[in-house]
């Protein structure tokens, strides 16, 4: 991977002056980018938030009038970590893990490398509102986003999130002039989220929906995303283009002899090269070429009762779809 970013990071100084020359908005970034977040040698841990983003290039607009072209290029590692350790001792020669009660913790790790968001509720946006001719995204990365939590007695109410994505674009303007839309992605996207436990995971919190109260798992939710477009036209090219290795991973595993699991979600997903549009017409070219390692996984190793636990694990490569 470093090897392709190097060869990414001199083709991004030869290619840097002709995009200048066409481009009104122009973001190109190289390097690296780490958020860190660490706490250790915990007893107990209860109302906890960590959050860890790493971004690179965003354009975030309302109105974008004046513009014909935005283009990104991304030449990037990435690294978003968020852990809870409750650490441990030394007691005749042996590791002796201490063991810390987790409650109402939520943890988040995100990286993102090129992201265009583009206009208004579609109901309230002005006439004309978005002149825009092209968005063209590059993405040479290497993501990985983890939440790790480990040794807990007790996990409760408990959320971990690991996103990665590499280009995103959503246009929410009806009236768009929007002709072209190329997005190109390599790289490795890692999300991860771990719970080492001893005696339980429970997700016991509640919120009223309409009349009746409803329990709020404890979650993972393990994300990659590559290309991704939301818009409501385009008129000539919409083109994603990946060659991506992807893991997306959940894993709860018990170091009790009897341990128990309730309410709890698994959730991973990998995708490539995703667009929802509003509408197709007759002059729209669209091309999805996906070259993709794609491990999508949920582990769950309870020693004891499972009840109210949901697993999902889901690789999509390429995919076209409707906003409605």
């Amino acid at each position: 991977m470093k090897t392709i970013l190097a060869a990414s990071l001199v083709a991004l100084m030869s290619s840097s002056a002709a995009l200048a020359e066409s481009a009104d908005i122009l973001q190109l970034v190289g390097g690296v980018q780490e958020a860190l977040n660490e706490i250790d040698d915990v007893t107990s841990a209860v109302g906890v938030t960590q959050e860890a983003v790493n971004a690179a290039n965003l354009v975030s607009l309302v109105d974008a009038g004046g513009l014909d072209e935005i283009a990104q290029g991304s030449w990037l590692e990435q690294d978003a970590e968020n852990s809870i350790d409750s650490g441990g001792s030394y007691i005749w020669w042996s590791w002796h893990p201490d063991y810390a009660v987790i409650k109402d913790v939520t943890q988040s790790a995100t990286n993102v490398a090129n992201s265009v968001s583009l206009g208004t509720d579609v109901v309230d946006a002005p006439e004309g509102a978005l002149y825009l001719d092209e968005i063209k995204q590059g993405a040479f990365v290497d993501q990985y986003a983890t939440n790790d939590i480990e040794t807990a007695y007790t996990v409760e109410d408990v959320s971990q999130s690991a996103v990665n994505a590499a280009n995103l674009i959503s246009v929410d303007v009806a009236t768009s002039e929007l002709k072209d839309i190329v997005q190109f992605a390599v790289g490795d996207q890692d999300a991860y989220n771990t719970i080492v436990f001893k005696k339980s995971i429970d997700g016991n919190a509640t919120e009223v929906v309409g009349e009746a109260t409803v329990v709020i798992p404890s979650t993972q939710s393990a994300t990659n995303v590559v290309n991704s477009v939301s818009v409501q036209s385009v008129s000539k090219t919409l083109a994603q283009f990946s060659a991506v290795e992807q893991d997306a991973k959940n894993v709860a595993d018990s170091v009790g002899s009897n341990s128990n699991v309730w309410d709890f979600n698994q959730t991973a997903v990998n995708a490539t090269n995703l667009v929802s549009i509003g509408a197709i017409n007759d002059t729209l070219d669209i091309s999805q070429v996906a070259f993709a390692s794609q491990e999508a996984s949920n582990l769950l190793d309870a020693n004891g009762t499972v009840e109210q636990v949901v697993q999902s694990a889901t690789n999509v490569a390429n995919s076209i779809g409707s906003l409605d």
